[in-house]
């Protein structure tokens, strides 16, 4: 209630009022890009805590505040290859997949680990979570994952946070999309044949999907806060680029054989170079535990 209400005001009183100051409502300010692989691989680096801001200088009433400098696109890159020098697991066909309809009508035998002349495919490599100064936004490109001949496709690969992933069913059967980030079930959802694309979108994690009707099916999708990562190709290798130059922790992380870390250096005029070498007798990691146990 106004104080007019209650007492009469006089004249010289009303026009003070009339010409008291107001308020100016303070633009919201936006969230920052969530860390990701928080549930990286096991060591991501954390982001330092911002500094508290100094108090701004009022702004000239009607004019927009400067926009802040796009993130600059750096001139580095990372080469380097995955080596595996144990005896890998040989991979079979899985046997529920010989009594399930539609999947029977082909043998594909599991792809969780795949050497080629001692080099580690399909091994995800990320300068670690927090570790590259600056902001991105998730690409307006869609990731995809796509369920072919009963597996997902492909097996790993990496988005920005945020970032939207369409999860396809490209069978002619029945799927159904069960995806966790550590021990906790994000959503499971069924697919049918001719269905329309999932589209998902998450902010940090590896993210697992598999299949209740199809058990031995595993994909996974790992979430960075930045665009620097890639993932092993047929022969081991790796490449990362446009990375600004400086000091980074570079993390390899596989599903079957978990994470290994190393330090780099980056210029511009010069690749970085990086080798990771996996034994074959790392502990599985806590994010993908018992995959291949009673597959055949």
């Amino acid at each position: 209630m106004h104080a007019r209400d209650l007492v009469p005001l006089s004249a010289l009183a009303l026009a003070a009022l009339t010409l008291g100051v107001g308020c100016t409502e303070e633009p919201s300010r936006p969230t920052g890009a969530a860390a990701t692989t928080g549930a990286a691989p096991a060591a991501s680096a954390e982001k330092p805590g911002a500094a508290s801001q100094a108090p701004q200088a009022p702004q000239v009433t009607g004019q927009a505040a400067p926009a802040s400098p796009p993130t600059p696109e750096g001139k580095g890159t990372i080469k380097g290859v995955v080596k595996f020098t144990g005896k890998p697991v040989e991979m079979k066909v899985p046997t529920a997949r010989k009594d399930a309809p539609f999947c029977q009508d082909k043998e594909v035998a599991y792809n969780a680990v795949i050497v080629n002349d001692g080099k580690l495919k399909d091994t995800f490599v990320r300068i670690a979570v927090g570790g590259v100064q600056g902001s991105w936004k998730a690409p307006d490109t869609h990731a995809v994952v796509d369920q072919k001949d009963c597996m997902y496709e492909p097996r790993i690969q990496g988005v920005v946070a945020d970032q939207q992933v369409d999860i396809k069913n490209s069978d002619r059967t029945l799927h159904n999309v069960h995806t966790y980030k550590g021990s906790e079930t994000l959503f499971n959802q069924a697919q049918p044949r001719g269905g329309d694309p999932l589209t998902k979108t998450w902010k940090d994690g590896i993210i697992k999907l598999t299949c209740d009707i199809h058990p031995w099916m595993r994909g996974f999708v790992v979430v960075t806060d930045h665009p620097f990562f890639t993932v092993s190709g047929d022969d081991g290798s790796f490449t990362i680029e446009k990375i600004p130059a400086g000091k980074y922790k570079l993390e390899a992380w596989h599903p079957r054989y978990g994470l290994k870390t190393a330090e780099v250096s980056v210029a511009d005029d010069k690749p970085a170079q990086v080798t990771f070498t996996y034994a074959g007798t790392e502990p599985e990691p806590a994010e993908n535990k018992d995959e291949l146990k009673g597959l055949w």
